[in-house]
């Protein structure tokens, strides 16, 4: 943890000789107390160090806070709350960033920020999650257990805000293990889709879109054809004239006085339609079929 944390804000806090030294930062910070003899240091009439509880308890946490919280609203010190409620949950980063931020107000210097190291803007241990290997990280309900603080749950009970936090969780894990996959195809046999394995080919430049319609048209037509006339020819010769029978019957109730053909899978007619749409227009379907019972 301190590693992560610049080295001119690690100097600057350490000079302050601090009762309490901080050694991990996500930890020694999270109660206030190291963090109000800070500003003691620098503000040693406004600060009343009696006031503040060194205890470990939510209780102490949240009253340390809160006065801290006043202290920076009354001299106007723009410390984030979002590193405030990071810091005090414990949270990965947030500390780091708090302590950045006041070293930046109190000094009127730049801290400097390693680049290398990426931090989280949800203050979350997804960063160290990337340093490990992929068979080392962490599964689902271990990272809501790391990321989902107990104290987060005490102080704000929505059930919304909760689940939104771990929808996020999901939906990054989801993202990293599809990365994982993608990066590590042999470990995961992964194949390709019909897609991919397709050869296409592109349009020629002197292709005209009618023309390439009629010719699928065409080859739609001689399919459906071949089709209807393979199934014809295996129909057994002796049962001709009843299947004939049964087709002129089908037809006459299929039709009403106004010619409307009725959707129905054991009329002839309609098995016809379906298996000639590609080929026949349904108007000229339709007349041929009314000439023939006429």
């Amino acid at each position: 943890m301190v590693a992560r944390t610049s080295r001119e804000v690690l100097r600057w806090y350490e000079s302050l000789y601090l009762t309490y030294p901080i050694v991990v930062p996500k930890w020694d910070l999270s109660n206030g107390y190291t963090y109000a003899e800070i500003l003691h240091v620098y503000y040693p009439d406004d600060i009343n160090m009696l006031n503040f509880v060194n205890g470990r308890s939510l209780n102490s946490r949240l009253l340390n806070w809160a006065l801290i919280k006043k202290f920076l609203k009354k001299k106007n010190l723009s410390i984030s709350n979002d590193f405030i409620d990071a810091t005090l949950h414990g949270k990965d980063g947030g500390a780091e960033e708090l302590l950045e931020q006041t070293y930046e107000l109190l000094t009127n210097k730049k801290a400097y920020s390693d680049a290398t190291y990426e931090r989280d803007n949800h203050f979350t241990d997804h960063p160290y999650e990337q340093s490990l290997n992929y068979y080392q990280r962490s599964h689902i309900s271990k990272l809501i257990k790391n990321n989902l603080k107990i104290s987060e749950l005490i102080t704000d009970p929505s059930y919304a805000h909760q689940e939104k936090k771990i929808d996020m969780i999901r939906d990054q894990l989801k993202i990293d293990r599809e990365n994982i996959r993608i990066d590590n195809p042999e470990r995961f046999d992964l194949k390709r889709t019909i897609t991919e394995r397709c050869l296409r080919k592109p349009l020629q430049s002197n292709a005209n879109a009618q023309d390439w319609y009629v010719k699928t048209f065409s080859a739609r037509s001689r399919s459906a054809t071949a089709k209807s006339n393979k199934t014809n020819s295996m129909t057994p010769q002796s049962r001709q004239m009843s299947a004939n029978i049964s087709k002129q019957n089908s037809r006459l109730q299929s039709y009403n006085k106004k010619g409307i053909i009725h959707p129905n899978e054991e009329n002839t007619l309609y098995k016809e339609i379906i298996l000639k749409q590609h080929s026949i227009p349904l108007s000229d379907l339709i007349q041929k079929s009314e000439s023939e019972s006429l």
